[in-house]
């Protein structure tokens, strides 16, 4: 199961990718109708069944996952959402020092909001910039 914040990758993602995955759009920051269908779907399916989230590498996506984990029954693990990838692909900008209570809690998502907030060389990503990738390839930050 992923979900995307982006329009635009949602689809990509769902015209590219055939990995059996269920993508759900959550049209940036989800409504409480996307909560409660992610919560309906996480509580019917087994636990093993991989969560993944993918959004954009800045403090509104760090945001939007951190909602997820705490809103969910099961917070999902980042996909296509990591240091590394924002290296590669992101845009110079300004550490945020506001994702410091996301950076030291216990998150899926703490490592990418302490660079975020404290890093040096930060930089930013819309998830736009990268192409969809298979979830079954993401068992882990990526």
């Amino acid at each position: 199961m992923l979900t995307i914040e982006n329009y635009a990758s949602f689809n990509r993602q769902v015209r590219e990718i055939e990995d059996g995955s269920l993508v759900v759009y959550t049209g940036g920051f989800p409504s409480a109708g996307v909560v409660e269908l992610l919560s309906k779907v996480l509580t019917s399916v087994p636990d093993d069944v991989p969560f993944l989230h993918w959004g954009d590498v800045d403090a509104g996506g760090v945001r939007i996952f951190r909602y997820l984990e705490e809103s969910l029954p099961r917070g999902p693990r980042p996909h296509l959402m990591s240091e590394e990838l924002a290296k590669q692909s992101g845009h110079p900008a300004d550490a945020d020092p506001s994702l410091a209570s996301i950076a030291k809690s216990d998150s899926e998502i703490r490592a990418l909001a302490e660079w975020l907030a404290f890093g040096s060389d930060v930089r930013h990503m819309e998830q736009e910039a990268l192409d969809p990738a298979p979830t079954s390839e993401f068992g882990r930050e990526g």
